[in-house]
């Protein structure tokens, strides 16, 4: 893309945020070599980054329900290359799993903070566990929020449950859906739409679906699809399951008891990361909507036993 190697810093710009009364909101750009990335700081306190879903979303879904954790904390939410406001040019050479990592980093380096807590939302969840792998010295803690799988162990049940869980008439309307004029043209409001019927099926109460924020930026509807083909192309060559024994940050797994992904698998992450624990909480896929209580409570307790140092 011709960007300069050398990182700038966008000028902040200051702004009341609508989510949180009283909270100023600090917006940015960080621009390296092959991206420039959209990133915001909401809060004070211990620097939370979080990493979120997709593959091939950006930061919107997760707000404003999770902008509760920045009352005691200072979270950056940034959009993941490709994705929200965040350009880059689409292709293997942009788009892997290095490059994710190496973003986090250099939004790390850019804020000035020596180590911070991660925490991931679903598919984020690979691109946490892979910047636990590459720098654990940076990293206090680790939050997988409803992490998908790190391998292909569990795949077949997840399936069979995704299409029990689904109805008669999600499915009806998503093979009208990705079949239309418009999921052929990447229209962001058919694809806000197959985005709001599949995750029904991952809710407590798939009514809640309609409180999740699904007005796609354009370009994460232009690009979504290729972030998420080469990305997952990238990781069903990795047994995520093999390394995870390598994480060395103390790791909080939450799970959803009424999520699609089966609560077993949950439960062998957590045993299986060497300081792993496990909490599970009265929600879908999708905790900070509705076991929000619940989520806020089992975060903070978990960093309260994170040290300072």
């Amino acid at each position: 893309m011709g960007f300069p190697a050398a990182i700038i810093l966008a000028a902040l710009q200051l702004l009341l945020s609508g989510s949180l009364q009283g909270q100023v909101a600090r917006q940015g750009i960080l621009s390296l070599d092959d991206v420039r990335l959209t990133y915001e700081v909401l809060g004070q306190g211990d620097p939370i980054i979080v990493v979120h879903g997709g593959p091939g979303l950006d930061q919107r879904y997760l707000r404003p329900g999770l902008d509760a954790l920045a009352t005691g904390h200072m979270l950056v939410y940034y959009d993941q290359r490709g994705t929200g406001r965040s350009e880059t040019d689409i292709g293997p050479e942009t788009i892997n799993l290095r490059s994710f990592v190496a973003d986090i980093d250099a939004l790390r380096e850019a804020l000035g903070f020596q180590r911070v807590h991660l925490l991931t939302h679903s598919f984020g969840s690979r691109i946490g566990l892979a910047y636990a792998r590459a720098h654990p010295d940076r990293l206090r803690s680790l939050i997988l929020m409803n992490p998908v799988e790190p391998g292909s162990r569990f795949s077949t049940e997840i399936q069979r449950r995704r299409m029990e869980a689904r109805t008669a008439t999600d499915s009806i309307e998503l093979t009208a859906l990705t079949t239309s004029e418009g999921f052929a043209a990447r229209d962001p409001v058919t694809l806000g739409r197959v985005f709001e019927v599949g995750f029904r099926a991952t809710m407590r109460d798939p009514v809640r679906v309609s409180e999740l924020d699904l007005e796609l930026a354009s370009a994460t509807a232009r690009q979504g699809q290729d972030v998420a083909e080469l990305l997952g192309r990238e990781l069903a060559a990795i047994d995520g399951w093999a390394l995870l024994d390598q994480i060395e940050a103390p790791t909080l797994v939450i799970h959803g008891r009424y999520d699609v992904l089966p609560a077993q698998m949950s439960s062998e992450i957590a045993e299986a990361l060497p300081r792993g624990q496990l909490e599970v909480l009265e929600s879908g896929h999708f905790p900070y909507i509705e076991d929000r209580d619940g989520l806020l409570a089992a975060i903070s307790s978990f960093l309260a036993t994170i040290p300072s140092s």
